[in-house]
């Protein structure tokens, strides 16, 4: 998805809402690591309208992730993989976009032998 106001579009935030409901992935006494979904893994995949380094500038991009990564997918109990950035596309060359597309393509093969993240805020706020 393109990050979108430093978060998730607002039709994806609705997709979550609508399928991401209490009694089927969520109780309030089974959260995070006890979550329902526990057995699920995310990988979060997304696009930016700016470079690497103007979202430096605001510090590391884990802090735009702890709500969407941390808030949604891990209170739910699912797994978080590491999240694959594509900075800013439509500004780069196209041989750089093709690059993107490779490393896409290349971690697509091996995704499943990826360990999750530690998704504690030290990961996220080191």
């Amino acid at each position: 998805f393109p990050l979108f106001w430093f978060s998730m579009p607002a039709i994806l935030k609705g997709w979550m809402d609508r399928v991401l409901v209490q009694g089927f992935a969520y109780d309030l006494s089974k959260a995070y690591d006890g979550g329902l979904l526990q057995d699920k893994l995310s990988l979060f995949s997304f696009t930016t309208g700016g470079s690497q380094e103007k979202y430096a500038i605001r510090g590391d991009i884990r802090y735009l992730l702890w709500p969407m990564q941390h808030g949604i997918m891990h209170f739910c109990g699912v797994k978080v993989l590491e999240p694959h950035i594509c900075y800013a596309p439509e500004n780069v060359s196209e041989e750089k976009r093709k690059e993107m597309l490779t490393a896409w393509t290349q971690r697509l093969k091996t995704l499943w032998k990826e360990e999750p993240i530690d998704c504690s805020p030290e990961w996220y706020f080191k």
